[in-house]
């Protein structure tokens, strides 16, 4: 069988390049393009006619959610993102999305099972995206303990500014610290996690974040 084809949509290109390196590992899925935001996704579907897009939820020009209803006339739609609002996932879904995770509530290995659990027809949902769908009022935040990376407070920061997408300059502004000291703090932050860019960094703490949530469950 060939491997499933899969379009990469999110305005943050570390994210992109996070994604791609993650579904590259599986000898069934092919990232056949990516796309920044909702209107170029709908472009690039068209041309491209992918099995599987993965689409964020908030984006220039267009976004993921309006984007969804043309996408899903041709591909199937996972939606990918930090947005957990229980009316933009059912407004998602009736859109036409088969699926629902959120950044930091999966593994790795759940997201290549998710796309190709949805190419197959199937739909797979985040816990907080299926009380979404059950009705259930929307559950207070569960706090999550930043995850132990052998960072210092303030880098640890940093990495979860980066990892929601923020750039070198709008971290400036958040920590009212100097554009050249973020920098200083970032190769750091590499230095320590042995990683060269952005993305690798983004995943380590995505992963760190996920089992984080898992040991915190077993206690």
């Amino acid at each position: 069988m060939r491997p499933v084809s899969v379009l990469v949509v999110d305005d943050n290109s570390s994210v992109r390049a996070g994604l791609r390196g993650l579904l590259a590992a599986s000898p069934d899925i092919h990232v056949v393009g990516e796309a920044w935001d909702g209107e170029r996704a709908v472009e690039l579907t068209r041309a491209l006619q992918p099995d599987v897009v993965l689409l964020d939820v908030r984006m220039p020009r267009r976004d993921g959610v309006s984007a969804a209803a043309e996408i899903a006339l041709t591909s199937k739609v996972l939606m990918l993102t930090f947005t957990e609002d229980h009316e933009v996932i059912r407004t998602a879904v009736d859109a036409g999305a088969s699926g629902y995770l959120v950044h930091g509530a999966f593994q790795p290995d759940d997201l290549v099972g998710g796309v190709l659990a949805v190419a197959r027809g199937s739909g797979i949902f985040s816990v907080g995206a299926l009380d979404a769908l059950r009705g259930s009022p929307a559950p207070a935040p569960e706090p999550t303990e930043a995850p132990d990376l052998g960072l210092s407070t303030r880098q640890t920061e940093i990495l979860e500014l980066i990892a929601e997408g923020l750039s070198n300059g709008e971290i400036a502004d958040r920590c009212f610290l100097s554009e050249k000291t973020v920098k200083n703090h970032i190769n750091r932050i590499f230095a320590t996690l042995g990683v060269r860019t952005r993305s690798e960094a983004i995943a380590l703490w995505f992963r760190g974040r996920t089992q984080g949530r898992t040991q915190g469950r077993g206690r």
